[in-house]
């Protein structure tokens, strides 16, 4: 997974954290577009470092500028959370976590919190200096609940050790923005990676990584955005796409989990970046209305 991971712009090989590409960058300047709590604080850190070094990396960031997907941002990002809640869990694994400010907020708001976040070293070394930055401007208070890991999803070992700071209790294994860059052998392997934690631990996988291929089909002037993917990782996301929702659901089944899918439409009424990048409740409701979350459970338990 790392060369995979590693083409997709997100990570660079170099010593600083001006190397975060332009995609990551891209997800956080949806999710400022928010009111996702310090969701600005972390776009504004790397926003002034970001400095794209090829007319395609411009093309990409002048793109998502004017793409207006932020909604389906803020509505998967926001139906994780309330998942998360649901399932009343003080364990939480993100895997793949990048610049998300979700463990950072949890452990803010819930001292009792054990949050862990899972990424490739690079990545993880970006998330500890953009932290510290945001500690030494007293934007955020140090969380000594949250755990900042590296490691690596289709590694098994990663996720063992990335979880000695939990009890022998529930946990909820959390990921969005990761299985599109996998192929099917790979979304097996981190599953089955999953499984091994939950039948240690009990709890929950909730993942919003459901991409299908009627997502790509509808997404019209985002077909851009893909295409400016690919083009700077080197992935072709449509391979890695299930053909139906139905068809999702059977990979995971097989692999032996329970399937409880949920609409990014559940959050509508509780999205802000609508108003803020300016488009209709119509156009709101066309980009949620496919996308899913699914929350996961071993079978038999």
């Amino acid at each position: 997974m790392t060369e995979i991971v590693k083409k997709i712009g997100e990570i660079k090989k170099g010593d600083g954290y001006e190397n975060i590409g332009p995609t990551a960058w891209g997800v956080a300047y949806d999710r400022a577009q928010s009111d996702i709590k310090y969701a600005k604080e972390i776009f504004d850190e790397i926003d002034a470092i970001v400095k794209p070094n090829s007319s395609l990396e411009i093309e990409y960031l002048e793109h998502k500028k004017r793409a207006k997907n932020s909604p389906q941002f803020e509505a998967r990002y926001k139906l994780i959370d309330r998942l998360i809640a649901q399932n009343k869990t003080d364990q939480i694994l993100e895997i793949a976590s990048g610049l998300a400010p979700r463990g950072l907020a949890m452990t803010e708001e819930n001292p009792s919190l054990c949050y862990v976040e899972l990424d490739l070293p690079l990545m993880s070394e970006h998330k500890r200096q953009i932290i510290n930055n945001l500690i030494a401007t007293s934007k955020v208070k140090q969380q000594k609940n949250l755990h900042i890991e590296d490691g690596d999803a289709l590694d098994e070992n990663s996720l063992i050790k990335a979880t000695r700071y939990f009890k022998i209790k529930p946990i909820a294994v959390v990921n969005e923005g990761l299985l599109r860059y996998l192929n099917f052998t790979q979304k097996a392997i981190v599953a089955k990676n999953v499984r091994t934690l939950l039948k240690k631990f009990g709890g929950v996988w909730i993942t919003s990584d459901i991409t299908l291929k009627s997502i790509l089909d509808s997404e019209g002037q985002r077909k851009e955005n893909k295409e400016l993917v690919q083009a700077l990782s080197g992935i072709n996301v449509e391979e890695n796409t299930f053909e139906s929702e139905h068809a999702a659901i059977i990979f995971f089944e097989n692999l032996g989990f329970t399937v409880e899918k949920h609409s990014f439409l559940e959050e509508l009424d509780e999205l802000v970046s609508p108003k803020t990048i300016g488009i209709s409740l119509n156009e709101t409701k066309e980009l949620l209305k496919i996308p899913v979350v699914f929350v996961m459970r071993l079978k038999g338990v």
